[in-house]
């Protein structure tokens, strides 16, 4: 994936779906994660335009899970 926002080359993990019914156990929900080490600001203005045009038609916002800190629920990265 280029990097054509100046964010660095994204870091790609196996991991699990995310929210608060999952804090204690891991979601049964396997997902691939693609993160990039640097960030951009955005302005607020633009949200809007992105919301209203996103391809997974969300509608609000969603739920967060606390910060894992049990290693059984973490990935390693390597």
């Amino acid at each position: 994936m280029p990097d054509t926002l100046g964010t660095g080359t994204p870091i790609a993990y196996d991991g699990s779906t995310t929210g608060p019914s999952y804090n204690e156990a891991g979601s049964p929900l396997q997902v691939s994660w693609s993160v990039r080490p640097d960030v951009i600001k955005v302005d607020i203005n633009s949200v809007g335009a992105w919301y209203a045009d996103n391809i997974f038609d969300e509608g609000h916002a969603h739920g967060v899970r606390n910060l894992v800190l049990y290693p059984a629920l973490l990935s390693p990265i390597n």
